[in-house]
């Protein structure tokens, strides 16, 4: 009786054995899967891998060299330390906000993306300067379009997050007051431009607005400028020091007020013709000319406001796991 006692304290007994250890081999699965792999932390499940890291990390310290700061030696070690520090709370921040976008439904469109690739070119001086600038940062063409998106992205969720922040006339006057002894502008050109792929539609063009046509009504039919259906080819202010190709730079500055290009203007991007609307001599700036410029400095400082407010959040409220054995304090 007593050895049947036992056989069935036994057979009781064994079930809750093998449970314990599927446990302990489900557990130990699972920890393998979550702490397996070349990841540093895992930020609402997307993981920062090592070489993510140690790629930021080498671009960052290859940009302090190129500006002469040592990195060996104990400062240089504590230096790099630092650095490492940042570059992970950077790669955290990044995370976080991919994450946000992606949630808000924001994206970038490829168009949108070639399109501000091309403006950036013209404002480096073409092509061969821009291929040339990524270069000396260390980049290739690819790496910089994926930068390039990840800061569209960025700048789309600003956008999204601060959509309903404004500035009050009150807030511009004071703002102008407080800052008008340093607002002397340069000479400058108020400047519009028409670009077209060939001399003759450049001539085109130019006959057209001889005979009385709408300048910004006639950019928007024939520009292949990608920044035309937002300024009508109205670029703004420029001075002779602004980052344009020279060829145009040169004829903005001999156009009087209210003229426009009476030949093309030829460059790497196609031919252009210039509307010379304002040419303002340097001097104190008065609160109209100005006025927008200042809403919009004070626009730009409460959005930024608001979006660090904005990132703080996705911060306390984010999902971090941080791999035992590599991850960093920040």
């Amino acid at each position: 009786m007593a050895e049947t006692a036992h056989s069935s304290k036994k057979s009781f007994y064994l079930p809750q054995i093998l449970v314990f250890i599927l446990i302990i081999a489900v557990g130990g699965f699972w920890l393998w899967r979550v702490y397996g792999g070349d990841w540093v932390v895992q930020v609402n499940g997307v993981k920062i891998t090592d070489q993510a890291l140690e790629s930021e990390v080498a671009s960052a310290e290859a940009m302090l060299q190129m500006q002469g700061i040592a990195l060996e030696g104990e400062q240089g070690e504590m230096m790099q330390g630092m650095l490492r520090q940042q570059v992970l709370s950077q790669l955290v921040d990044r995370a976080l906000i991919s994450h946000a976008a992606q949630s808000c439904g924001l994206k970038v469109g490829q168009e949108k993306l070639d399109q501000q690739i091309m403006l950036f070119q013209m404002q480096v001086g073409g092509a061969e300067n821009f291929q040339k600038l990524i270069q000396e940062q260390g980049m290739t063409e690819a790496e910089y379009r994926e930068a390039l998106e990840e800061m569209m992205l960025i700048q789309e969720l600003q956008t999204y997050v601060t959509k309903d922040v404004t500035v009050e006339e009150e807030e511009i006057k004071k703002f102008y007051e407080e800052q008008k002894e340093v607002l002397i502008y340069p000479e400058r050109v108020n400047v519009g431009h028409i670009l077209v792929e060939t001399e003759e539609e450049a001539k085109e063009v130019i006959t057209e607005l001889k005979q009385g046509a709408d300048f910004q009504e006639l950019a928007l039919e024939k520009s292949i400028d990608p920044s035309v259906a937002e300024n009508k080819g109205v670029l703004g202010d420029i001075t002779k020091e602004s980052s344009l190709v020279e060829e145009f730079i040169e004829e903005a500055f001999s156009l009087s007020s209210g003229e426009f290009s009476q030949e093309p203007v030829k460059s790497e991007y196609g031919y252009h013709v210039l509307w010379n609307f304002e040419r303002k001599e340097a001097g104190q700036a008065s609160y109209d000319e100005v006025k927008d410029h200042l809403q919009q400095e004070l626009l730009a400082q409460k959005q930024q406001e608001r979006y660090n407010e904005y990132i703080e959040g996705l911060r306390s409220n984010g999902k971090l796991l941080w791999h035992p054995e590599k991850s960093l304090d920040l």
